[in-house]
């Protein structure tokens, strides 16, 4: 418990901090030497005739050909503020020292190489140490040097301009540079002032073909063209065309066709502020003694596909050990390994006696990967007799697996060990069909939701949870597979789910046997939907009677509706859309939609049929069990951005809402509610401890649950060292009931009064990355508490820890 005296010291290490930081933002021109001037700042204004969005200033910072120094948190110089810190001089001595130290060691084992070379000279020499950097090096490779005005730098910055104008259909920009020093300091502000001037228009757009074969297709090419007469000239179109052209040739049987042969040429000497535009489209040229030869070029048809199934280190020596020649394939097998037939069928749109198509080789590509069957897939086509013979080599990879884990779990400073027995086949039945078994359990400590205080929780595990599940994986649309164009669709895949889980708690006792199936469809590389039609969940469970008559004491009949026995039928839609790449430091965004239907379909039967309701409930049951009626709805969007080299900030918002129908209209189920806290979401706070709203519950039990959730999370992630990453994390949000409670009046979700509401809390972590996963350690405090009557933490100078407890949280990977 922390008195006024540590309250008022923590203020002065916040003050002093914040001090120290104010004072070497003072001194970011530390190493910048005299007569030289710091590039503080660089803008960019546009004016002229554009279309509204035609320009980015972003690509055009992206221009410039020297850039201040990056800023973190909006003009703060982290980054030279960082190398500034440090003193150069004696980083420089630690490396003579450390140097030095290295050449004596080395000098050692050059004598110990000489040694052993004079009695062998075969011997192996042991090879020569190199010097690692030292910290302050470190350190300054995380930090930038200042960056040193050059008025030669801004003159190539100025030409980098007016040839990007160029190339968007500016001829004939005018651009200017105005140094602004800044006062009584040795930095600059740069001012690029950019008139783009009138753009250049195209006239006309001609073609020429001298080839017979292509020039059929003429009329085809010019129909779709990119290229639009009275449109801004513009040579990314002439690219795109380039491209355009190129991949509509290869598709129609020009095996050969390069984007090469397409080349543009421009005129503008009659016309103003207007080009003729010609697109060329030229044949082979080969040298000889006499000149230059020209070829038409060629169509190829495919007069045969081998599909070659090859082990790792395939040579020549290998035998075939079955094969299968049919009108469509011929299939040679090295290894024992075995494929049903159907498998390429199905992923091979290739045809022999057909013309050579690029899209269709693609295609074959993405199909034969996606079926995670095969670690490399390599097509390639051979030219025999003016035909074309197609080698597809797939070389199989692993097809069971066994995998077992045992993890250490601590749920806020609660602590247990999870397991988990996983068997996987890729191959079940030789067409693609994967199965996945697995056995999950957990022992816990937890707090029981009756005890405030966490006064009668022991030792001992008193949380036992198992769970067996079975997925079954189709690799097509079950049910649905010819209608329209699906059967085309890359990787169809069709899950089934069997799934039993047992929570045993010292609160209550928890079954839920749940049966699903459903469609996976990916739109493409970035869109996956997610439809599962059929959900049957059937939950039993049995309340302990501490819980039971707590629940009665309180008259709560949303949390008493929470945990009763039902069924859950219905199904669950999602979207989902993922654009990041690991091997790119670039911005990424990731956004899934989810909509959770149950009971509507079962309640219109039995309205429609007058079955009689449960006279208890009054309520309709299925399977003797009364089954829950409700609709949800969530959004996840997450936002990646990076700031510096293997640094990022991350942007997360997630929102959802629940509504609870006829049939169960007082609550969703428990397992369907939304809550916060936790090492995934508010993490200042356990799981299930905070609102809903802004409700005080002065027992403090952990059973807060919702129908509305608005949460949102900015998290700065950052290397420390090559394996230990850190971050700054701030969360926000809460949960609201969607009406109003007489035991929870402040928990109402009210528009005018939900800003309110929202609990704030941050923090700071470290993760352990161990490549094939990351320990993660958040350590967070709340900074407002919507439940008390002051809600901030600067409000509170006695006791405050009572209130805004520091809370650590365990996790493997990222929160999100």
């Amino acid at each position: 418990m922390f008195n006024s005296y540590k309250y008022n010291f923590l203020q002065r290490i916040v003050l002093v901090s914040f001090s120290f930081i104010y004072l070497c933002s003072c001194n970011i021109t530390k190493y910048v030497p005299e007569d030289e001037y710091l590039l503080r700042q660089s803008d960019i204004e546009l004016s002229g005739s554009y279309p509204k969005n035609f320009f980015s200033i972003d690509e055009f910072n992206n221009l410039l050909t020297q850039k201040p120094n990056r800023n973190l948190f909006s003009n703060f110089k982290f980054y030279l503020i960082l190398y500034n810190l440090l003193d150069q001089q004696k980083i420089d001595e630690k490396i003579r020292q450390k140097q030095l130290k290295i050449d004596n060691k080395n000098k050692k084992i050059n004598q110990k190489n000489q040694k052993l070379l004079e009695l062998d000279s075969a011997s192996k020499i042991k090879s020569l140490k190199e010097r690692s950097l030292v910290l302050g090096e470190r350190l300054q490779n995380r930090g930038e040097k200042p960056v040193i005005y050059n008025s030669l730098s801004a003159q190539q910055t100025k030409d980098q301009f007016s040839k990007y104008l160029f190339n968007k259909g500016y001829f004939k920009p005018f651009i200017n540079d105005t140094v602004i020093k800044l006062e009584n300091s040795n930095q600059i502000h740069v001012i690029y002032s950019i008139n783009v001037g009138s753009p250049t228009l195209i006239n006309q757009v001609n073609y020429r073909c001298n080839d017979l074969e292509i020039a059929k297709y003429l009329d085809s090419i010019k129909s779709n063209s990119l290229l639009k007469c009275n449109e801004i000239f513009d040579t990314d179109n002439l690219i795109k065309e380039r491209n355009r052209i190129n991949r509509f040739l290869r598709d129609r049987g020009f095996y050969l066709f390069d984007k090469e042969f397409i080349y543009f040429e421009l005129d503008s000497s009659k016309l103003s502020n207007k080009i003729d535009l010609t697109l060329g489209i030229q044949n082979y040229k080969i040298s000889n003694a006499k000149g230059v030869d020209e070829l038409s070029h060629q169509k190829y048809k495919i007069d045969k596909i081998n599909v070659r199934i090859l082990p790792y280190n395939f040579n020549s020596s290998y035998k075939v050990l079955d094969s299968l020649i049919t009108p469509q394939l011929s299939i040679y097998n090295y290894q024992s390994v075995n494929f049903k037939d159907k498998v390429f069928y199905k992923s091979i749109p290739l045809k022999e006696n057909t013309f050579y198509n690029s899209s269709l080789v693609e295609k074959t590509y993405r199909r034969l990967t996606s079926l995670g069957l095969f670690k490399y897939v390599n097509i390639g086509f051979d030219i025999k007799n003016n035909n074309l013979e197609g080698n597809i080599d797939l070389t199989p990879t692993k097809v069971q697996d066994l995998s077992i884990s045992l993890d250490g779990t601590n749920n806020e400073r609660l602590f247990g060990f999870q397991g988990s027995l996983e068997y996987a086949h890729k191959n079940l039945f030789h067409a693609g069909e994967k199965i996945l078994l697995s056995l999950k359990s957990s022992f816990e400590i937890q707090l029981l939701l009756t005890d405030a205080e966490q006064s009668n929780v022991s030792n001992s595990l008193n949380t036992r949870e198992i769970g067996p599940e079975l997925h079954y994986f189709l690799p097509k649309y079950f049910l649905i597979n010819k209608i329209g164009n699906l059967k085309k669709h890359v990787n169809p895949l069709t899950e089934f789910t069997a799934a039993f889980n047992v929570q045993d708690r010292p609160d209550y006792k928890r079954a839920n046997q749940e049966l699903s199936f459903g469609w996976v469809f990916h739109e493409n590389k970035n869109i996956t939907w997610h439809i599962n039609p059929m959900l049957l969940s059937i939950v039993d469970v049995s309340i302990s009677k501490s819980f039971q008559d707590q629940i009665d004491q309180l008259n709560d009949i949303y949390i008493s509706s929470s945990f009763q026995d039902h069924v859950v039928a219905g199904g669950v839609y999602s979207f989902e859309y993922n654009d990041q790449n690991l091997n790119l430091n670039t911005n990424s965004f990731y956004a899934k939609v989810t909509f959770e239907t149950a009971g509507g379909a079962l309640f219109r039967l039995h309205e429609l049929i007058k079955k009689d309701k449960n006279p208890i409930s009054n309520s309709y049951d299925f399977l003797g069990i009364r089954y829950a009626h409700f609709q949800k709805t969530t959004f996840d969007l997450r936002f990646y951005q990076p700031v510096a080299n293997q640094s990022k900030m991350v942007y997360r918002f997630f929102s959802g809402i629940g509504q609870p129908r006829k049939n169960l209209i007082e609550a969703l189920p428990f397992e369907k509610s939304f809550y916060v806290g936790g090492s995934n979401s508010l993490r200042a706070w356990r799981a299930r401890s905070l609102g809903p709203g802004g409700f005080n519950d002065s027992l403090r039990r952990f059973d807060k649950i919702g129908d509305i959730k608005i949460e949102s999370n900015l998290e700065y992630r950052f290397p420390i060292s090559r394996w230990l990453e850190g971050a700054f994390f701030l969360d926000f949000g809460n949960i609201w009931l969607s009406s109003f409670d007489s035991l929870r009046p402040e928990g109402q979700f009210r528009w005018n009064q939900f800003i309110n509401d929202v609990a704030i809390g941050g923090g700071f972590g470290a993760r352990l990355n161990f490549e094939y996963f990351i320990l993660r350690m958040d350590v967070a405090i709340p900074i407002k508490d919507p439940s008390l009557n002051s809600p901030w933490i600067f409000n509170y100078q006695n006791k405050w820890n009572t209130y805004f407890p520091v809370q650590l949280n365990l996790g493997i990977g990222y929160p999100f």
